[in-house]
């Protein structure tokens, strides 16, 4: 991709040379033609004149030594003759009996009397009947008119060369820079790519600009979040086999020794070998539908979603409502306290979250009730907004405060399956949340959760 890049700017240089070259042809030509145009005004003109002072069959001379003079000023030699080829009146003569003021101005701008080069005719009409021809040649210039000129056409290749410069060295600069700051992202994306591939997923992602997003920092992000969604994978892999290997051996080896005992004749009353296979069976039930949590829950964490802008309080009171009846049904109260305000976030975890959160919190509290309360982040913490769930329930050990996230950790006579607080803390990361923990033993505990702008 760099030498693409590279390529696509040099190729841009030459296109601005040609254009160049191109553009200085064109305006030195149309200067040129500007030129020829302008002389060849003059030139009509003076015709007109010069066949004015034809009258009734004859030359005007002071007429006709006017027009002449006009054409020595306008910076043409010239001469008449009439049909018989005899010479009327030229510009020389005009010349020697011109005024000597008059002479040494026009020395000044022209050399006169002769011009250069050859002399050009023109027919000559009056009413149709032709009367003679009119011969044209340049002058030669002199003073400032001939070098403004030639000063406007260097200028003008100057200006051009400048822009060149300008133009060709910015793109070459931008190439340079373009190549380094476009390429290496993908470079380093191409490279973790490559590792993932031969399995390895420990390699650490590319890292986007937090505020300039562009489509580069959009391709990183959604590639992070991929390649976090295969460690994910990989890791709950592992440790599901690890756990599900673990979780089943205990039961199955009580119900294999239960049977056993009932073909040995140890145990001789089949209601206490029942009994004991379907304490174990409901064991091997509970870890199934733990399997069916993660499951879940990784399947909401391998669906990023769609950031969506919602009302937070009535998202919230829509989710207390549902957990209304059980909360109520033990005997505790559930209060919500928050002001109305627009968020953007992904409901679906937000509703998974919470509703993980009430159901902890109510199976931890005996008495007293669950407070739900949300609002903005303080400016001085950035951006962003806040949940918080609050029990007046048992509490927490504060050796265990540390491990309650992790996955099947259970406390003393917890009862549960270890994993509704891990699946809280993952989801919440996932939507760029931070969950804090506080509790006071026999008196409560605490979830906040702090969500950022992604």
């Amino acid at each position: 991709m760099r030498t693409k890049l590279f390529l696509a700017f040099m190729f841009i240089i030459l296109l601005a040379v040609l254009s160049n070259i191109v553009f200085e042809r064109l305006i030195i030509e149309d200067f040129n033609d500007f030129i020829s145009g302008t002389e060849e005004d003059h030139i009509y003109w003076i015709m007109a004149t010069v066949e004015g002072s034809f009258k009734n069959g004859q030359w005007d001379r002071q007429v006709l030594g006017e027009a002449l003079h006009w054409s020595m000023m306008l910076g043409l030699e010239a001469y008449v003759e009439d049909m018989s080829g005899a010479r009327m009146l030229s510009s020389t003569e005009v010349h020697d009996g011109m005024d000597p003021n008059m002479m040494e101005r026009m020395h000044s701008l022209l050399k006169l009397p002769s011009g250069i080069g050859e002399f050009t005719w023109y027919p000559l009409y009056v009413k149709g009947e032709e009367i003679g021809r009119l011969y044209i040649r340049p002058l030669e210039r002199l003073g400032l008119m001939p070098l403004r000129e030639e000063i406007f056409k260097k200028r003008g290749r100057e200006f051009l060369l400048i822009s060149f410069l300008i133009a060709g060295g910015g793109a070459l600069f931008l190439s340079v820079l373009f190549t380094i700051f476009l390429s290496n992202p993908i470079r380093r994306l191409t490279r973790s790519a490559e590792k993932i591939a031969e399995g390895d997923f420990s390699v650490p992602g590319p890292r986007a600009h937090k505020k300039l997003k562009d489509e580069i920092d959009r391709l990183t992000d959604s590639f992070n979040f991929m390649a976090e969604a295969l460690r994910r994978e990989d890791s709950l892999r592992k440790h599901l086999t690890s756990n599900i290997a673990h979780e089943l051996r205990t039961p199955l080896t009580v119900i294999k020794g239960n049977l056993e005992a009932v073909e040995d004749g140890i145990i001789s009353d089949p209601n206490i070998v029942i009994k004991n296979i379907s304490s174990e069976i409901d064991r091997l039930i509970s870890l199934v539908e733990g399997i069916e949590d993660i499951t879940r829950a990784e399947a909401s964490f391998f669906r990023k979603g769609k950031l969506e802008e919602v009302n937070l309080k009535e998202l919230i009171e829509g989710i207390a409502e549902g957990m209304k009846k059980i909360i109520e049904g033990k005997g505790l109260y559930l209060k919500i306290d928050g002001i109305a305000m627009s968020v953007e976030t992904y409901p679906e975890k937000i509703h998974i979250i919470l509703k993980n959160l009430l159901t902890n919190a109510c199976k931890f509290t005996d008495a007293g009730g669950i407070t739900i309360v949300w609002g903005k982040r303080p400016l001085e913490t950035g951006e962003g907004f806040y949940i918080s769930v609050e029990d007046t329930g048992k509490g927490i050990e504060e050796s265990d405060l540390s491990k309650i996230f992790d996955r099947f950790y259970k406390g003393e006579n917890s009862g549960g399956k270890g994993l509704g607080l891990a699946i809280v803390k993952e989801l919440a990361e996932v939507i760029g949340g931070k969950v804090e923990v506080e509790s006071i033993l026999n008196k409560g505990t605490r979830f906040t959760i702090n969500f950022y702008p992604k």
